[in-house]
Parts: structure tokens; C-alpha cells; sequence
């Protein structure tokens, strides 16, 4: 019910003003590692008819065991299942890309970059949250007490700028490589696109900065380029 709740609100946006949505899809927390496949297969094939791109994320800190999809062994069965049901549901190639973690080591990094390349894959979102501690500035013990989880914005930004300009190196100009992690401002947008980012995305600064965020970049980006 929720997965055909959301397919219809993302239908709804359909018109001529419409905008780019691409749709990310994980795996249920209350689903068992050994069916996340079948799991990824059910939303792919619910919501790919609604999607512009779908992104298959297996790299959130916040599910236990997910982050271990990003083995090549696991993720290449499981990225070209999720590519046959969501271009079948759909009735038409709906774009591909797989979202990675910065925790991954740079070896690692290129075996996924390779693999895509070997799929056919349209692209790579790099990077999800971090589940490292260095760099901030809050007591350890504070930090500790705070729980698990993934860390955002700010703390991030040196790590997913070079996973960015380690994936452009590997894949050439054959994949879209869209740049999130750490970006706050116009400068750390130019700075992306200059390494090699197609897109840049944002979630810290768009939850502190608000709706018109990306508005006041563009502006500034626009400026720059007159």
C-alpha cells in the first residue's frame, strides 16, 4: 500500500510543467538481507512507471547490513535484476544509477566503477552519509552518546569530492556521476562541476538553508557564467 501511495502522488506531478524526479529505493529495515533483492524488485517495479531516473541506494548507515550490497559479487546480480523489472514495468528504459557510500576504500570504489561500466549502468550518486567521527568538533563521548547513524553536511565534503574525481577518472565521460555530500554554497557547486560532477545535489544545506536554496546557487552560478 505505501509503495502504490507513492507512485500515485509521484504521478500526479505528470503536465507540462513537470519537473525531473528521479526515485531512490532501499531495502525495508524489517526485510532479511537474503531477500533484498526481492525487495529492491517490488518498488522497482511499483514505481520505475513514475520515475525519470531510479536510483538503487545501497549505502544508507541506517539499515542494518545494507552496506554490504556494495560488494561487487552482491551488487551486480542485484543492479541487473532492479535494471530487467523497472525497464519492464515501465515500458521504457528508465535510467540506472547506484548510490555508494564514502566509506568505501578507494579499491572498492573503482571495482563499482568498473562494474558499472560493465552494466551499462547511467550513472553513479556518490555519496551517502558517513558513518565515520573524525572531524567534528563535539566531544567524542558526546558523539558516541548520540548514537548511530550516518553524518552529513560539512564533515563530509573532502571525502565525497574525492570519491568524485576518483569515479571520473575511472569511468571517462561514460556515466553520469551525480556529486552530493558536504555541499552548502554556489562555490562548492562550481568546485563539483570543475571535478567532474554531471549534477549536484543537496540535503544538510537544503534542510538549514531552505526551499529556495538551490534557487539563490543557480543565481549565483548564472551570474558567474554572464
Amino acid at each position: 500500500p505505501r509503495l502504490e501511495a507513492a507512485r500515485v502522488r509521484l504521478q500526479r506531478r505528470y503536465g507540462a510543467n513537470r519537473p525531473i524526479v528521479g526515485v531512490n529505493i532501499g531495502k525495508t529495515k524489517n526485510v532479511d538481507l537474503r531477500r533484498a533483492t526481492a525487495d529492491y524488485l517490488a518498488s522497482a517495479r511499483e514505481l520505475a512507471p513514475a520515475a525519470d531516473y531510479l536510483v538503487v541506494n545501497v549505502s544508507s548507515p541506517n539499515t542494518p547490513g545494507l552496506r554490504l550490497l556494495q560488494n561487487v559479487a552482491s551488487l551486480e546480480p542485484l543492479l541487473t535484476a532492479v535494471r530487467k523489472a523497472a525497464d519492464h514495468a515501465a515500458g521504457r528504459h528508465v535510467p540506472l544509477l547506484v548510490k555508494i557510500a564514502p566509506d568505501l576504500t578507494d579499491s572498492d570504489i573503482d571495482d563499482v566503477a568498473e562494474l558499472a561500466l560493465k552494466l551499462g549502468l547511467d550513472g553513479i550518486v556518490a555519496t551517502n552519509t558517513t558513518i565515520t567521527r573524525s572531524g567534528l568538533r563535539t566531544d567524542a563521548e558526546a558523539v558516541i552518546a548520540l548514537g548511530v547513524g550516518g553524518v552529513s553536511g560539512a564533515p563530509l565534503k573532502a571525502r565525497s569530492m574525492e570519491v568524485l574525481k576518483r569515479l571520473r577518472t575511472a569511468v571517462g565521460e561514460d556515466l553520469a556521476i551525480v556529486s552530493v555530500g558536504g555541499v552548502e554554497d554556489a562555490d562548492d557547486v562550481e568546485a563539483r562541476l570543475a571535478a567532474g560532477a554531471t549534477l549536484v545535489q543537496g540535503y544538510t544545506a537544503f534542510l538549514y538553508e531552505g526551499p529556495f536554496w538551490a534557487a539563490r546557487i543557480n543565481r549565483s552560478l548564472a551570474k558567474r557564467l554572464r
